[in-house]
């Protein structure tokens, strides 16, 4: 099941951030999002998940609209959103925080099945589980955001800026479970400032830049790419 973007228009009140920005994520598949602060990436993942109201263009998963959907609704549909923060709630539980996660589940035997394959996929969590949020590191903290956002089992997950404000070692560990988590058939919209880890594991890549496509290709492609390298890469030709 593909994510389509089309001619999106989006932005807050009235200005207009996105301008007539076309994004596809196929199933499956990781797509990695960068472009300089400002360019729209944060802006793009809230429009597709609901958190705005686009002013227009086609936003579609599989067969089915999202325009005009709340984010529950999204949520319903399959895609999940892990925001930069992460959202959690530093002075419950980790356990506590997965259940949080899990809250559309139809029954308690549903949840606590997602708890088991949540714990197996992160068995770090599975020993903080008595743990509060707050008091992990910054890196558990977002792995546990990860997680709670698995908790629904979604085909496709919208991250923003997952490697932000971690330690070399945190985002090496953060990554390697979201290449695990694609691996096994996930698939994944990564806004990254960190240009070379999203070249490093994504299969395509989008470039925006003032609200509109700069580069849709692969990371080699990028790297060909004489102006789109020196602009995102720092690199002089």
């Amino acid at each position: 099941m593909s994510l389509v973007v089309d001619d999106l228009h989006a932005g807050y009140g009235r200005l207009e951030i996105l301008q007539g920005v076309a994004v596809r994520v196929d199933t499956g598949e990781m797509v990695g999002l960068i472009g300089p602060n400002g360019a729209g990436k944060s802006t793009l993942l809230k429009t597709i998940f609901g958190y705005l109201r686009p002013f227009g263009g086609v936003i579609a998963f599989g067969d089915e609209s999202l325009v005009g959907l709340r984010p529950d609704q999204v949520l319903h549909r399959g895609i999940g959103f892990l925001a930069q923060d992460g959202g959690l709630f530093a002075d419950m539980t980790v356990h506590e925080n997965l259940v949080l996660g899990g809250y559309s589940l139809r029954t308690r035997g549903d949840v606590e099945q997602a708890l088991d394959q949540t714990f197996t996929q992160f068995p770090l969590l599975r020993d903080r589980r008595r743990q509060r949020a707050g008091s992990l590191s910054g890196g558990e903290q977002r792995l546990l955001g990860l997680a709670r956002a698995l908790m629904v089992r979604p085909r496709l997950i919208l991250l923003d800026e997952p490697s932000a404000a971690l330690a070399p070692r945190f985002i090496d560990r953060v990554y390697d479970a979201i290449v695990a988590l694609n691996r096994s058939g996930l698939a994944l919209l990564i806004a990254e400032q960190n240009v070379e880890m999203i070249l490093g594991v994504a299969r395509r890549v989008y470039v925006l830049d003032l609200g509109q496509n700069a580069f849709d290709g692969s990371p080699a492609e990028l790297r060909e790419t004489e102006r789109i390298r020196r602009l995102y890469l720092g690199e002089v030709a």
